[in-house]
């Protein structure tokens, strides 16, 4: 009877093993971080008094100088011709303040980070490993007990004072913020885990070089030439034993297969090294949102190569262009302006250091490769037309 409950047990802990896959994992995820959007709106509403109301001045008062001291800086750096500046660029999500986007977007980034696993593993990520389903699982715990202690609180509370709300929303935010990082951070590194191992690259051949050895035998003519009269005492008396003495070295001669040649190497296909994989992943989906790093607060490194990319929230690189146009049989220059947001810089990194040119890699027979930030967007200022600028999607036109 012991033996069978045992079996019993086993069995049920593999289905459950079986059931516990990456998909589910994210979707509770999802769903909870929908919860705890609801309930930081809730909070929100609940916690209105005059400190916070003093507060909320305070800080819309410092936004709006900070505001005047960028625009005023701004126009003092577009009255110089030719320049290239930040600029404030337009932002997809307009929220009240960055708590809101927080919380809000976190549920769409952790979506997101597994999509691009998905994508490029298939049903081996959908499944995943036994670390990330135990990383995930802990992160779920941690968000869902924050919730239910906080609905417990507002239960239980007769008259919620605006000091309890306010620890309630440090709470959530501080959770909801350790919850998305760590689950993107163990989504990122089973894809890493998951990915295949590339085989070390064989060095090509060089022009000019000396050949390899070729391994002959070269033993086949050393009786010939080691041959002394003088060894032989006794020369052979008859001229028959002289000619089958001669004809079985020459049958020996011709029974030695002779060497084949060495084939070929085959060439090694191409490898693009020329951007870092995770530029070339923004490259392919233009839909593809920036990690975390990149991002307020975030260390702006690079999640597969570590490369420090010197981007700033909210700001985007300003280039002045002239074009022709024709008006009545003659030509007019007018002057456009476009925004290089900072996706099409961090998609131009490489992983040894530097940038590479993306309109260069797709619309031109050579590469150009620039060194800092600077040297690219002069690149593109020189180089190339309005019609080139036009065609990527994180270069818009003003």
């Amino acid at each position: 009877m012991k033996e069978e409950a045992e079996a019993a047990v086993e069995t049920a802990k593999g289905v459950l093993q079986d059931l516990v896959v990456v998909v589910s994992l994210v979707r509770t995820l999802t769903d909870s971080f929908g919860s705890a959007s609801d309930l930081y709106r809730k909070l929100k509403r609940k916690s209105h008094s005059k400190c916070s109301e003093d507060e909320v001045d305070s800080d819309e008062r410092k936004r709006r100088a900070q505001r005047r001291r960028c625009n005023s800086s701004y126009d003092r750096e577009r009255s110089r011709p030719g320049h290239v500046s930040w600029n404030v660029g337009p932002r997809k999500d307009d929220y009240s303040d960055s708590d809101e986007e927080l919380i809000c977007t976190s549920s769409s980034q952790v979506r997101a980070e597994y999509e691009r696993g998905y994508r490029k593993l298939g049903e081996p990520f959908a499944r995943g490993d036994l670390m990330t389903h135990t990383q995930l699982q802990a992160q779920i715990i941690q968000l869902q007990q924050t919730l239910l202690n906080i609905h417990q609180d507002l239960l239980l509370s007769t008259y919620l004072t605006p000091s309890s709300s306010h620890s309630h929303l440090v709470r959530l935010i501080q959770t909801t913020r350790t919850t998305r990082a760590a689950s993107i951070q163990a989504l990122n590194l089973q894809y890493h885990r998951l990915l295949p191992t590339i085989p070390p690259k064989r060095l090509p051949h060089i022009p000019g070089a000396f050949p390899l050895p070729s391994h002959r035998d070269h033993d086949d003519h050393r009786p010939a030439r080691g041959y002394n009269p003088k060894i032989r005492r006794r020369r052979s008396s008859s001229s028959s034993s002289s000619s089958s003495s001669s004809s079985s070295l020459s049958d020996n001669k011709k029974s030695r297969p002779k060497p084949k040649p060495k084939p070929k190497p085959t060439p090694q296909p191409h490898i693009n090294r020329l951007f870092c994989v995770y530029a070339r992943d923004l490259q392919d989906d233009p839909h593809l949102p920036l990690t975390d790093n990149y991002k307020a607060g975030g260390n702006n490194l690079c999640p597969y190569c570590h490369s420090h990319i010197a981007t700033r929230t909210g700001k985007a690189w300003e280039i002045v262009v002239d074009s022709g146009k024709n008006f009545d049989e003659h030509t007019k220059m007018l002057s456009r302006t476009f925004l290089v947001k900072n996706r099409f810089v961090i998609k131009s990194h490489r992983e040894t250091g530097g940038f590479a040119c993306v309109l260069c890699a797709r619309f031109k027979e050579s590469d150009t490769v620039c060194r800092e930030i600077g040297a690219l967007m002069e690149h593109l200022w020189k180089e190339h037309t309005s019609e080139d600028l036009g065609k990527d999607e994180d270069i818009v036109e003003c």
